[in-house]
């Protein structure tokens, strides 16, 4: 097992969350079949406090969910957040949120985002002990006009008087993507590896941002046998202290 990882500053103390990202791919892995049992064995690795989802409803068949949320919280622990309850499925154009009994949801919001593809954001405030957390996740598009208009959503909910988390798969490569400098602009990223494909990662399309209210302690792309399997995305994950 390889686990790419980028540590930062002493052990994590106790007041520390892990939050963790992955692109699903719908639950299809690269031997072509849908299996989500295999993603839920990938997601207990991460052991994650909070866990977001790309590409996690069917894109057709009315985006109903892929998962039972059930099923999920008597396997991994995590419980699915509903962040459209007007809509099929449990995501948000396929964007998925779930928690660990540590972190209460206080709020949610789904974001429309501009664009010729399908794509869509949510907001959420979380609350993990005394402290509160504002979490922005996406899956932005492929064309780079479309996903500048779609970082400029994004900014707007973030708050920097709140600690904040941005993170997903935002299909932008290399160090700092000019589509994504609204992003830049206003928080730091955490240092990660390629995550994109599996087969052979070369590529930083999952990422995660956080303001100066948290302290990053460690980053990781998750690269394991199974993951290489399970999708064509790694999961990544950072684990941050409330300043």
């Amino acid at each position: 097992m390889l686990l790419r990882q980028t540590c930062y500053g002493s052990p994590m103390p106790d007041k520390a969350f892990t939050l963790t990202s992955y692109n699903i791919r719908k639950a299809i892995g690269r031997d072509g079949k849908r299996n989500p049992r295999r993603i839920v064995d990938v997601l207990n690795a991460t052991a994650a406090d909070i866990v977001i989802l790309q590409e996690a409803d069917f894109r057709f068949k009315g985006r109903r969910a892929i998962f039972s949320a059930t099923e999920l919280f008597d396997r991994t622990g995590l419980t699915v957040i509903d962040v459209a309850p007007d809509h099929p499925g449990l995501g948000w154009h396929g964007n998925m949120l779930l928690v660990r009994k540590t972190v209460h949801v206080t709020s949610v919001h789904p974001i429309p985002l501009s664009g010729l593809e399908p794509r869509g954001a949510v907001a959420a405030q979380l609350e993990i002990g005394a402290r509160k957390l504002n979490l922005i996740h996406a899956h932005l598009g492929l064309v780079p006009r479309h996903r500048t208009r779609q970082a400029q959503d994004l900014a707007i909910y973030i708050d920097p008087s709140q600690p904040t988390v941005l993170a997903g798969d935002l299909n932008a490569a290399g160090k700092s993507p000019p589509s994504l400098a609204p992003i830049f602009a206003r928080l730091s990223e955490a240092a990660l590896g390629p995550s994109f494909p599996t087969r052979w990662p070369m590529i930083r399309f999952d990422r995660i941002f956080h303001n100066d209210a948290l302290q990053l302690k460690s980053a990781q792309v998750h690269d394991t046998p199974l993951a290489r399997q399970a999708s064509d995305h790694f999961p990544v994950s950072a684990t941050f202290r409330f300043v």
